[in-house]
């Protein structure tokens, strides 16, 4: 049986096994690994709960110590048994990460990684804690919002071996599929472990590359990869690090990186939106995981079906964007009771979020077709 098979599985038993009350969850208990990364590499922080727990969603926050780190690289959320959506609020040195979905299930999987680039000037052999902030919350199954008590990380800068990138880093790839991974410190005594997926060996390109090959179709994202070098070991979670194609000109949605686990589709509904306030809109996130450029339609309709208007776009392969509904409808206000369909070329990632610059918050919310 296959890890994600073994893992939808698992879904069921928790489903059936909890019985939860609010008043008998306090809060759970989570963890973060420790890990050593190389100055001037990329180490991926990997939030786990201690024990197998149905959580759907939540708002957790972090930062991190800019003496050590210049950034965060990219977020990924695991989602084996369903889809999640979330976007990040990034603030200098600081994330506050919103995220929901229809997955319950975690076990095997982090819930939720920070990709972390380590400076060029940091100190070998310093070290620094990373943690979530203690005001984060989860939603634990029928429960609601709780609290989480975190073990914290210590990074360690040191070693020379680390992994910035997978490409593919998502969908569903046939076998012989090339499986780049990119990252430093990489030769002849390296050695890669790659758990979820059959692969046929693998080759060292350079110091930044290696390749390996995929046996069977496999789907790639969330796949566990091991990358042994002389000094030291690095663990990374597969996903795609879409680059930005367009940036929004409202304040929150231009600092909030979208995060997709989701089920690539070729058409994708959203709305109505019901009502909002003057600091509230909606916006679309999409991402194109796709090999080559994807066309995208989205087309707007009237509560009783109505076509309202069209708009056409091209999406580069790997690519992303998180656009106001209005600033992908050409200047369009979209009504309350109106509803977007997203068509694409080839199957493409595409959340909506509802905004409010007022709080400074995002509410992610899946296509209509998750819920089919």
């Amino acid at each position: 049986m296959s890890v994600k098979r073994s893992l939808v599985h698992a879904a069921a038993i928790v489903a059936v096994a909890v019985t939860a009350t609010a008043n008998s969850i306090g809060e759970i208990t989570m963890r973060i690994p420790d890990e050593t990364v190389p100055v001037g590499g990329m180490v991926q922080m990997k939030v786990r709960t201690t024990e197998v727990s149905p959580i759907s969603g939540g708002r957790p926050s972090a930062a991190y110590n800019p003496s050590v780190f210049e950034g965060f690289a990219g977020f990924s959320l695991a989602a084996p048994d369903g889809e999640m959506a979330g976007a990040a609020v990034i603030d200098g040195n600081h994330v506050q990460i919103f995220y929901s979905g229809t997955s319950l299930l975690t076990a095997n999987y982090p819930i939720l990684t920070i990709s972390l680039p380590v400076r060029a000037d940091a100190i070998s052999g310093s070290r620094t804690q990373f943690t979530l902030d203690p005001q984060s919350t989860f939603n634990y199954s029928t429960v609601g919002a709780v609290r989480a008590r975190i073990s914290p990380a210590t990074v360690t800068v040191g070693g020379t071996t680390s992994i910035t990138d997978v490409i593919p880093g998502e969908g569903v790839w046939p076998a012989g599929t090339v499986v780049t991974v990119r990252g430093t410190g990489f030769d002849a005594r390296t050695s890669l472990n790659v758990n979820g997926a059959s692969v046929n060996g693998f080759r060292v390109v350079g110091p930044t590359e290696l390749r390996f090959q995929l046996v069977d179709t496999a789907d790639v994202r969330g796949l566990r990869i091991v990358v042994k070098g002389s000094t030291n070991s690095t663990t990374y979670y597969s996903y795609m690090r879409g680059v930005t194609s367009a940036v929004s000109a409202r304040t929150l949605l231009a600092k909030t990186e979208p995060i997709f686990s989701v089920r690539p589709r070729a058409v994708a509904t959203f709305g109505p939106s019901g009502p909002l306030t003057g600091s509230q809109y909606m916006a679309l996130a999409l991402q194109n995981p796709n090999m080559a450029d994807v066309k995208v339609r989205l087309s707007a309709y009237a509560a009783n079906g109505t076509f309202v208007h069209r708009a056409v776009r091209t999406l580069a392969s790997r690519h992303r964007l998180a656009l106001t509904v209005s600033e992908l409808l050409d200047g369009i206000t979209p009504a309350a009771d109106m509803h977007v369909v997203v068509s694409a070329s080839a199957p493409i990632d595409a959340f909506s979020l509802r905004c409010d610059e007022a709080t400074a918050s995002l509410s992610p919310r899946l296509a209509l077709e998750s819920q089919q």
